[in-house]
Parts: structure tokens; C-alpha cells; sequence
């Protein structure tokens, strides 16, 4: 990213989506489904916590708990928790990577509540910078940019970056931005997007979603496609291709729910395999109907 990036104009792509949306009645994104018994087994500690959370999780419920986030170590933890419930969604091994993060990192709820101080003080960037000197061992910056947004507050906003966006970036705006903790490329997105929302007159939170959205509809099976996205219902392999893609979530949840005997090992083991299987089922897709344009 470089370090005219923050001035780039307006993708024409986002300007339709968002006259497509707001023609739509600007509907919220929708609730994501979860697997709550995979969860409580999985993060035994936070049983009552995710009894407590809707069985369809959208983000005005993890921005509550976000909310509360600054407020003591055991908030912070809770809206973490949350967080990666809402951002893992179905996929199978969600659970068990947040319970490893916690595991692995006995300094995690400070880390978690000074980050979460932070970027409503300071803002995004900042209290990114502030994560990458204190590492929290297995969080990337996806998932740690969506503890940020719903721990920040609307004067100093954060903004998810992951994988989806990144590719959506780079495909309609020619703009390139690192997952690998590069703190001004971050910063320079977050300029860039709350430029875009301004222009469009709508919060830059939403202008993310957009992009989000729009992004994950181009993937086969996607849980987080934009409900504004066209499908051809017809389409039977289509169908079949997003059954077995379900599948092999359930089934790598199936196996982290057989208990505390499971050796994190062969977990992690288990869902190279599901993610290959997953990869050889996308590709099956994109050879037979081709890329989307």
C-alpha cells in the first residue's frame, strides 16, 4: 500500500452496491449461525456466556458485550469470546482456535482489556500498533481487527481487515493491504474507507460490510454472501457443492466436541485435512461455472 493509497477515489463497484443496498431499505447484515454445544464444550469456562448469546449472533449483540469490554479483564474476555463466536460463524474449528488462544496465552485478558482501552482512546491504528508489540500467540490481525471494531467507539473507530476485504481491495481499487501486522497499512485503510463512507454519507463501518459482503458472495457456499447477491437457485451442483462444504464444518466440530481426551494436536491435524477437503471442493467449483465476474 503505498502512501497515496488513502486518496484513491471511490470504486465504482462500491458506489452500486451501496445505491443497490440503500434501494434494498439498507437491511443490516444478517445474524450468523453458530454451533453452541461445539462452543461450551470447547470453552468450558464461558458455558453461561454463550447460553446467553442467540442462537443467530449479528453484530449489534457482539457490539453490546464490545461495549462493555474496557470495563474489568473478565469483560474483555467475554467480548472477545463473542466476537469470535459472531466472526467464526458455523466453521467448525472457530471454537477451538479462540480457546487456544486463550490457553496459550496466560496474559490474554489484560492483553484483550489495554487493547480494548486503547482503541477507543486512541483508535484503530493505535491500539493495532500496541497488539503487534504484545502478541497474543494464534490471533492474526482478521480476527484481531474484529475484537477492535466492536470494542471501539464511533469517535476512534477500528475497522475489520481480513482475507476478504483484503481481496476486494485489490480487485476493485488497485489497492494492496498486508494481514502481516503492517500498522500503516491498516491505518491507511482506515482513512481510505472512512473517505469512501463520507462520500456516500453512511458510517464506515457499513461501507466495510459492503465490501465484506460483496467479496464473500464471489465464494462458493459462503455463510457471509450479501443477501443482495444473485444466485441461480437452480443451480443443483451448486447446491450439492455448499451441502458438502456444510458437512465438513460440522464434521471438524463433531470431532472437537468428543472432549477434553482430544489432543489439540490431532485437532489441528483434523482441520488441515477438512481445509484441504474444502479446497478441493471450491476448486471443483470454480473449474466447472468458472470466476466470477
Amino acid at each position: 500500500m503505498t502512501t497515496d493509497d488513502s486518496a484513491l477515489p471511490l470504486p465504482d463497484r462500491l458506489r452500486d452496491l451501496f445505491v443497490s443496498w440503500d434501494a434494498a431499505g439498507r437491511q443490516p447484515q444478517r445474524a450468523m449461525r453458530w454451533n453452541r454445544s461445539t462452543w461450551q464444550a470447547t470453552l468450558p469456562d464461558h458455558h453461561d456466556l454463550l447460553a446467553e448469546l442467540p442462537d443467530q449472533i449479528d453484530r449489534d449483540v457482539v457490539a453490546e458485550r464490545g461495549r462493555r469490554a474496557g470495563e474489568s479483564e473478565a469483560e474483555a474476555v467475554q467480548a472477545f469470546v463473542s466476537a469470535m463466536v459472531w466472526g467464526y460463524g458455523p466453521i467448525g474449528y472457530g471454537a477451538f482456535r479462540t480457546a487456544r488462544v486463550l490457553r496459550e496465552n496466560p496474559d490474554a485478558p489484560g492483553v484483550l482489556l489495554e487493547a480494548a482501552l486503547r482503541v477507543r482512546r486512541d483508535g484503530g491504528a493505535e491500539a493495532l500498533a500496541w497488539l503487534k508489540a504484545n502478541r497474543l500467540r494464534y490471533l492474526g490481525v482478521a480476527f484481531a481487527t474484529k475484537y477492535l471494531f466492536f470494542c471501539s467507539g464511533n469517535e476512534a473507530p477500528a475497522l475489520v481487515l481480513d482475507r476478504l476485504v483484503q481481496r476486494w481491495l485489490w480487485r476493485h481499487a488497485a489497492c494492496s493491504v498486508s494481514l502481516n501486522w503492517q500498522v500503516g497499512h491498516y491505518r491507511r485503510y482506515l482513512v481510505l474507507l472512512t473517505g469512501w463512507a463520507d462520500e456516500l454519507g453512511i458510517t464506515p463501518g457499513q461501507a466495510e460490510w459492503l465490501i465484506f459482503a460483496d467479496s464473500a458472495s464471489q465464494e462458493l457456499g459462503s455463510p457471509w454472501a450479501s443477501p443482495l447477491a444473485t444466485a441461480d437457485s437452480s443451480d443443483d451442483t451448486a447446491c450439492a457443492e455448499t451441502a458438502v462444504l456444510e458437512a465438513l464444518d460440522e464434521a471438524l466440530a463433531a470431532y472437537v466436541a468428543l472432549g477434553p481426551d482430544v489432543e489439540p494436536s490431532d485437532v489441528e491435524d483434523f482441520e488441515l485435512g477438512v481445509r484441504q477437503l474444502r479446497r478441493i471442493v471450491l476448486a471443483r467449483g470454480f473449474t466447472h461455472r468458472g470466476p466470477s465476474n
